[in-house]
Formats: structure tokens, C-alpha cells, sequence
């Protein structure tokens, strides 16, 4: 199916051009691309720094799924946005994986960021856009944490070349999930892709504290898995995880 893509130059935020286009009635699946924002955001209403260069892309759904479901959307993006990169020449499958919940990371730094929105419409629909900033040629600076760009990483593709891969996989993961009846097999394959699973790290909460543990795995609701020093397991759906210094485990007990 052809993809339906909106192309802009600048914008304020890709996700919010989308979500007025579902406030005016667009039926969706919509793509919305913009060269730079002049006011990205990340998670928890923070800055998105987007300069030019890089690929600012907004996926626009309309009814994805039942509410109920829709907390398995940040997973499915996440996987259908790594497998994306991982398919550019010059990248491997290895080279890319996942952090908790929903940072893609080409060999151990950050070069994805990603954000979901949701509406209920004056139609009673649910709007749901997600949206994404991939560093294709800059990497923003004064972060805690270490970035990259695909440049960096040796790949040569076009912005055009990496939206579509990103289009058609996303796609893909979507199809998969379908509607959330097989969120299953996307967290056994978002799991074969995480960065950290065994390893020693730290989550910080929305309401200022952290909890330090050793990342065991997804629950089947997608909630992180925390086996605490005292052996407890506590699941979150809501959090940043840091990775702590120690050798992170595959599920197998292979290292990552």
C-alpha cells in the first residue's frame, strides 16, 4: 500500500502538524516529515533538539487499536524503527538495539528518540501520532548521554532513503502487533533486541525517585521487570532506564 506522507520544511513539532490533521478529519495511517522543528519535543515535555540534517517523522493513526492496548505502542514503534535501521547498508543487526522503553541505539548510543501522543477527537476516535527524530547527520550536544548519528556509524543513506525503510517497517511491526492481539511475538522480538536485559541499572520515576535493580525482563503487558537487591521483582510502565557499569546478560546468559 502506497504511503501517504505530508513533507514539510520547518515546522514546530511533526506531531503536532498530525495531530491537527486528525482534529480536521484525516482517516490516517499519515506520514508527516518536516527538515527541521522549531519546537520538538522529547519525553516529559522536554526539548527536542532538531536541527537540519537529521529525519523528523510523525506517524499519524487513527483507532490503532483498544484502548486497553494502546500501551503496547511504544514497544512496536521501537522495534519497527530499529529493524529500519538495522537494514541500512552499513549497518548490521547487532549494531542496533533497544533501550527500555523505546530508545534506538546504533552501537550503545542514543540515535533514536521517540514520542507518543494520544487524543480522543470530538468524534469519539483516538488519535494516536508517533513520533520520531532519527540522527542522520547531527547529534544534539549537553546530553547526559551518549548520541550518535548514522553518518558516524558509516551510513551513507538519503533522509528519503531512511523515512522509507522507516515507513515500510514500521508498517511491518504494526501488522504484527495487529491491533494488539499478537503483542506477544513483538515482545519476544523486542526482547532479542534490548540493550541491558540481566544487566545492573537504575529507573527513574516520574515523580522524582529512582530504584536500582537488574533488568530481568518485559511483563506480558510490556512493563519492565525489575528484580530488586532483596530479590523482589517490580514491573514499571513508566520511567528513564539508565544503564549501570557491569556486563548487561542476554536472556540466553550470553553477554550483549
Amino acid at each position: 500500500m502506497a504511503v501517504r506522507r505530508l513533507s514539510l520544511d520547518e515546522v514546530g513539532s511533526t506531531n503536532s502538524v498530525a495531530m491537527e490533521a486528525a482534529r480536521s478529519g484525516d482517516p490516517g495511517p499519515l506520514w508527516v516529515t518536516a527538515e527541521c522543528q522549531s519546537a520538538g519535543r522529547g519525553r516529559r515535555g522536554r526539548q527536542w533538539v532538531s536541527e537540519r540534517g537529521n529525519l523528523y517523522a510523525t506517524l499519524l493513526l487513527i483507532d490503532p487499536a483498544p484502548v486497553a492496548a494502546l500501551g503496547n505502542l511504544p514497544l512496536v514503534a521501537a522495534l519497527g524503527i530499529r529493524d529500519a535501521l538495522a537494514s541500512l547498508p552499513g549497518l548490521v543487526s547487532r549494531d542496533v538495539e533497544i533501550k527500555w522503553p523505546n530508545d534506538v541505539l546504533v552501537r550503545g548510543a542514543k540515535a533514536v528518540g521517540i514520542l507518543l501522543e494520544s487524543e480522543r477527537l470530538s468524534n469519539g476516535r483516538q488519535a494516536v501520532v508517533i513520533g520520531c527524530g532519527v540522527n542522520v547527520a547531527y547529534a544534539p550536544e549537553g546530553v547526559p548521554y551518549e548520541v550518535t548519528t548514522l553518518r558516524a556509524c558509516g551510513v551513507d543513506a538519503s533522509l528519503d532513503v531512511v523515512f522509507e525503510v522507516l515507513a515500510a517497517a514500521t508498517a511491518q511491526a504494526l501488522d504484527i502487533w495487529d491491533r494488539g492481539r499478537h503483542f506477544a511475538a513483538i515482545r519476544e522480538r523486542w526482547l532479542a533486541h534490548a540493550r541491558g536485559v540481566g544487566g545492573p541499572c537504575r529507573v527513574n520515576l516520574p515523580d522524582g525517585s529512582t530504584v536500582d535493580g537488574r533488568f530481568r525482563d518485559l511483563d506480558a503487558a510490556g512493563r519492565l521487570l525489575l528484580e530488586l537487591p532483596n530479590g523482589e521483582l517490580r514491573s514499571f510502565s513508566a520511567g528513564d532506564l539508565f544503564l549501570l557499569p557491569g556486563a548487561p546478560q542476554g536472556r540466553d546468559g550470553s553477554s550483549r
